[in-house]
């Protein structure tokens, strides 16, 4: 992943075509990202339960040996997560440019496709994703003040609405809160509930 993201994008002339098209890259890369942190996060599990097993079996030499391949996985998992993570802000704020973008060329804004574009320049979000601990908040912080500074509103059009993933994040809450209260059978029946109709209507929720 390249550093400088947004300079290197940003820094001559803009062609709302390309910035299209590196969006989808940049989408492409952020699901390959995430689907090796769940492969990373997967193998982690699987070798703790590993680990568990060789314990109460008494068998150390198997500990020694899964515990090597742990902290293997452990520098793998964090490599995952982080570069899921820098992948997953650069998305969100490519599109929200694109969309500013496109929402001002509509209105033949050229002052404020310069002043977004100048706004973007300084914006200082690559310096934010180098930083070694992320800090996501400052970082959206940053990238809606940018649009706020050319009056373009960050809640409604420029949001993704996706009321199935809505629906769907609802019955997740409502899963862990009733384990979180000791009530598992209903955890469980709403958990395959949940998986039902996951599985049916083509996924819908």
């Amino acid at each position: 992943m390249p550093q400088n993201f947004f300079s290197m994008l940003f820094g001559g002339r803009i062609d709302l075509r390309k910035l299209k098209v590196k969006l989808r890259e940049v989408e492409r890369d952020r699901r390959k990202y995430f689907m090796e942190l769940r492969k990373s996060s997967a193998k982690q599990g699987t070798l703790i339960e590993q680990i568990k097993a060789a314990r109460r079996e008494g068998n150390q030499i198997e500990v020694d040996y899964l515990w090597e391949e742990l902290k293997a996985i452990k520098y793998d998992f964090a490599f995952s997560r982080r570069t899921a993570k820098v992948s997953n802000l650069e998305g969100i704020a490519l599109k929200k440019y694109i969309r500013g973008l496109e929402r001002l060329e509509k209105r033949k804004d050229k002052d404020g496709v310069n002043k977004l574009l100048q706004r973007i320049r300084t914006s200082g979000l690559d310096a934010k994703l180098a930083l070694q601990q992320i800090d996501e908040q400052a970082y959206m912080d940053e990238l809606n003040a940018t649009l706020e500074d050319i009056g373009l509103e960050i809640d409604g059009e420029f949001e993704d609405q996706d009321p199935e993933k809505e629906r769907f994040l609802s019955e997740i809450d409502t899963i862990n809160e009733a384990e979180e209260a000791g009530n598992f059978d209903e955890a469980l029946k709403t958990e395959a509930e949940l998986k039902h109709k996951l599985e049916s209507e083509e996924g819908a929720v």
